[in-house]
C-alpha cells in the first residue's frame, strides 16, 4: 500500500475534524501550530530549500510556476468558522506564502483575515512579504500575531540564490519593526539556518521589536551535515536569554543538544 501524501493526510484530517479548509498539521509543521490554513496552492517565490514540494510530493517547478486559488476558499473558511471548532490560533500558512505574487492582485489573505476577525478567530501569520503585509494590520486583533521567515542579514549577497523571488530581507525587517510599533505581537521563524553566524546577527539586530523565536536547522539540504548543530543552538540559547527573550527550538535543533 503506498504511503499517502501530506495532501490526503490533511484532507483525512480535515474531514474527520468536521472542517472543511482549516486542519490540523502533524509531524515538523505541529510545532508552529495546532491548526492551519493554506491560501493558495503552490508558491511564486521559489525558495530553493522550501520544503513543501517533497512533502506534498509535487514537481518543484510546477509547485513555484503554477500557483493557484483554492476552491470556494472563502466559503470553506466561513464554514470552518461558524462551526464553532476553531478555539486556537490559525496559521497562515504551511505550504504557500500568504503574500506571495498572486496574492498582490486578488487580495484573499486580506478576505481571509477579515472573516476572522468576523468571527474573532485568532491566527499567526508567518511571511517572506514583507511590506506587502502591512496594508493588512488593521485588521488584527488581541491575541494575533505576525512573524517573519528571516534567513539572511538584509542585502546578503547569497539571498538571490536561497530565496529567487521573494522580497528581500530588509523589507521583512522593515514589517516587523512597523507591527511591532503597531502593538501586534511578533515572532520570527530562523529556520532554515544556512549560515549560523547570520542566524545568531539577526537575533542581535531585531531583538528589539520581536517578541518570539522559533529556532530550527536547515532540512532537505545536504550542508545541515557540515554545520555545527550543537554549538550554533547553544549560542542561540544563551544570546536570546541574555536579551530575556521567548523563545521555541524546534525539535530538529534540540536533537544535537
Amino acid at each position: 500500500m503506498n504511503k499517502l501524501s501530506e495532501t490526503q493526510n490533511e484532507d483525512k484530517r480535515r474531514k474527520q475534524a468536521g472542517l472543511k479548509i482549516i486542519y490540523e498539521p502533524s509531524g515538523r509543521a505541529k510545532e508552529y501550530g495546532d491548526l492551519a490554513l493554506n491560501i493558495y496552492t503552490g508558491c511564486s517565490f521559489g525558495c530553493t530549500y522550501c520544503f513543501a514540494p517533497a512533502v506534498l510530493k509535487k514537481d518543484r517547478d510546477t509547485f513555484h510556476n503554477s500557483v493557484k486559488t483554492r476552491d470556494n476558499l472563502l466559503e470553506k473558511v466561513e464554514h470552518d468558522c461558524k462551526s464553532g471548532l476553531i478555539d486556537r490560533p490559525v496559521h497562515l500558512c504551511f505550504t504557500c506564502d500568504p503574500y506571495q505574487d498572486i496574492d498582490v492582485r486578488l487580495q484573499l489573505t486580506r478576505e481571509v483575515l477579515k472573516l476572522f476577525k468576523k468571527y474573532n478567530i485568532n491566527f499567526q501569520m508567518l511571511t517572506k512579504g514583507g511590506m506587502r503585509a502591512a496594508r493588512d494590520f488593521d485588521l488584527y486583533k488581541p491575541g494575533d500575531s505576525f512573524g517573519s521567515t528571516l534567513t539572511f542579514l538584509p542585502y546578503n549577497q547569497f539571498a538571490g540564490y536561497w530565496e529567487p523571488n521573494a522580497p528581500n530581507n530588509g523589507d521583512r525587517y522593515e514589517s516587523l519593526l512597523i507591527a511591532h510599533e503597531e502593538g501586534i505581537r511578533t515572532w520570527v521563524s530562523l529556520e532554515p539556518v544556512i549560515y549560523p553566524e547570520d542566524s545568531l546577527e539577526i537575533i542581535k539586530w531585531t531583538h528589539d521589536y520581536v517578541d518570539l523565536y522559533k529556532v530550527g536547522t536547515i532540512n532537505y539540504d545536504s550542508r545541515k551535515k557540515e554545520i555545527d548543530w550543537k554549538g550554533f543552538g547553544h549560542k542561540a540559547i544563551e544570546l536570546l536569554e541574555s536579551y530575556g527573550k521567548e523563545y521555541y527550538i524546534k525539535d530538529d535543533l534540540k536533537a544535537y543538544l
